[in-house]
This record gives C-alpha cells, sequence and structure tokens, in this order.
C-alpha cells in the first residue's frame, strides 16, 4: 500500500525535516569532537554515575554499568528534549512574527533531532551486549538470534517514549508562551523527576506500597522496558502498561487541544 501525502503534508513533513536537520547540524558546529560527543556524552555520564552509585544503590545485577547506561538513554532523550523545547517558541519569537508556518514544528524538530542522537546511542549499547554475549559468553548464532527476538518490548518502548517527549514538550512549551513561569519549573522538575524514575535503581528495592505513585510516571514504564528487552529484567509492575497508556493518551489529546487553542495568539504573548 502506497500512503498518498497531500501538498500541505508534503510541505509540513519537508519542513519538518529541515528543520531538523539544521538542528543537528547546529548542535556539534565548530565543535572539536564534533558527532563523537553523540557517543561521548552517555558514555561519560554512566561511567561517572556508576562508580558513585554502584556502591549505594543495592542492585542485583550482573553489570550495573549497563543497567544504568539503558536507564539514561531513554531519561537523558526525554528531560534533553523537555529542557530545550520549553522556552523554544519565546526564543523564536521573531521568526514566529515574520512568518506564517506550522508552528509546532519548532518543537518536533527539537525532539526529533534528539531522536536521532538517541538512536545512535542505543544502536551503541545494542552492539556492546551482542559483543558481550559472543566474545564473553560464547552466545552461538541461535542462542544470539533468540536473544535479539528478545528485545522486542524495545518496539514499543520506543514508541511511547518519542510520543510521550513529542507532545509532553509541545504542552509545556505552550504553556510557556503565556505563563514564562513554567520554563524555570520544567528545570526544577527534571531534577526531581530523574529521582522519582528507576534509571539508578529497580522498583524491588522499594516497599510495595509506594509503587502506585510509580503509575503516574510514563517513564517508568518505559524505562522498565528497556531494562526489559536490554537486560532481560523482570517488569515489576503489569499494570504499568494500562496507566501509563493511558496517561500518554491524555497527555497527546491535551496537549493538541491546548496548541490548537492557543498557537494563533502566540503573536500576542510573545
Amino acid at each position: 500500500m502506497i500512503l498518498n501525502f497531500s501538498t500541505s503534508q508534503r510541505h509540513w513533513l519537508n519542513f519538518l525535516l529541515a528543520m531538523t536537520e539544521k538542528e543537528i547540524k547546529v548542535r556539534y558546529k565548530r565543535a572539536w569532537l564534533g558527532f563523537l560527543w553523540v557517543l561521548l556524552n552517555p558514555l561519560l555520564q554512566m561511567l561517572i554515575m556508576g562508580l558513585i552509585f554502584q556502591f549505594f544503590v543495592p542492585v542485583e545485577i550482573d553489570n550495573y554499568f549497563l543497567f544504568l547506561f539503558a536507564g539514561l538513554l531513554p531519561w537523558n532523550f526525554f528531560a534533553q528534549s523537555l529542557s530545550k523545547a520549553a522556552p523554544a517558541f519565546f526564543h523564536e519569537r521573531n521568526l514566529i512574527k515574520k512568518a506564517n508556518f506550522s508552528r509546532e514544528v519548532i518543537v518536533f524538530s527539537i525532539v526529533l533531532a534528539n531522536f536521532f542522537h538517541f538512536l545512535v546511542s542505543l544502536c551503541l549499547l545494542i552492539v556492546i551486549l551482542v559483543a558481550d554475549k559472543i566474545f564473553l559468553e560464547a552466545y552461538g548464532l541461535w542462542q544470539l538470534a533468540n536473544y535479539l527476538v528478545s528485545m522486542w518490548p524495545l518496539i514499543p518502548a520506543i514508541l511511547a517514549l518519542l510520543i510521550f517527549t513529542l507532545f509532553f514538550s509541545l504542552l509545556v512549551a505552550t504553556l510557556n508562551v503565556r505563563f514564562r513561569d513554567i520554563n524555570f519549573i520544567t528545570q526544577l522538575a527534571l531534577n526531581l523527576w530523574f529521582y522519582a524514575t528507576p534509571v539508578i535503581y529497580t522498583l524491588q528495592l522499594l516497599p510495595p506500597i509506594i509503587w502506585p505513585l510509580f503509575y503516574l510516571n510514563p517513564l517508568t514504564l518505559i524505562v522498565e522496558l528497556f531494562h526489559q528487552a536490554l537486560l532481560s529484567q523482570p517488569l515489576a509492575l503489569t499494570q504499568l502498561i494500562t496507566v501509563s497508556l493511558v496517561i500518554i493518551i491524555l497527555i497527546v489529546y491535551w496537549a493538541v487541544l491546548l496548541f490548537n487553542r492557543e498557537n494563533k495568539d502566540f503573536d500576542d504573548w510573545l
């Protein structure tokens, strides 16, 4: 089946791709190491945090560094995207006032540029894991194929992560146009949100009585799925799937509703 896009849809897609490409190129412009920072950032963060937290967090897994890396990848993508997208409409106010275009592209291009870097880092982690199975655990071809198939939870996890990040960023960026405190609240909230997401610990370390609080954080399910797919960690809360999906759907609905209502007045508020 061939998808047929209208002219306006093609223009919107081309504009989105152009803006995303610009975001990717501008990020490492005049940086000596350039694109290598895509790999160095998560690796250095994993090493530093791993050296500190492995002595304080009693996680019963074979390799705490890989556990940490698998959780940091989705978290960094979300946090970096949201942090940059929150003030995006304000920073691009001159462009918004001068040109008539689909303004959501400003936010979406930021998220998609970060998504590109996220995929590169994820591929690096998968290569490391596969190499570990081949050279250290002496996996045969059939065992390796089964291991790769067992990574299937990555597909829904990545889709949920991308959708949640796209529309939560759009929601926050739209609110920030009228209420500038939103940007500052977002930066503060991300610091607290990190510790409310099972990146450096497993949910099994926490008392079961507080587990329901994690239902309200869609990133809990996403990080848990990453740990399950990449490191064969058990999914602690199966109820997370239903609750997290409902919350993500509500975020998408609220983001689209609010943006459609507010974006025509951006010129006045900016």
